[in-house]
């Protein structure tokens, strides 16, 4: 289904053959119908998302770097997308 929410980033994935896609999933919207005991599926639609990682500027006990993580919608986004007007251009 996806890397909803990972650390894992595409600069930490080297020279892995699939590293481009880390950073994406997808979220599911499902409708599930029962009729007569029979069980189907109404509607499917994917929405492709994005994870964003920004730091925090705070450490772990540790010393690990702590981060906020934001999933991204990418509908959203895209011409007639209700965030549109978030982005640079």
């Amino acid at each position: 289904m996806g890397n909803f929410i990972s650390n894992q980033r595409i600069e930490s994935m080297g020279d892995e053959e699939n590293a481009k896609w880390t950073e994406r999933g997808v979220l599911m919207d499902v409708t599930i119908k029962k009729k007569d005991g029979k069980t189907t599926i109404g509607t499917a639609k994917a929405h492709p998302t994005w994870v964003n990682r920004t730091p925090k500027g705070t450490f772990s006990p540790e010393g690990y770097p702590l981060y906020h993580y934001q999933t991204y919608i990418l509908e959203d986004f895209i011409e007639d997308g209700s965030h549109r007007d978030q982005l640079d251009e």
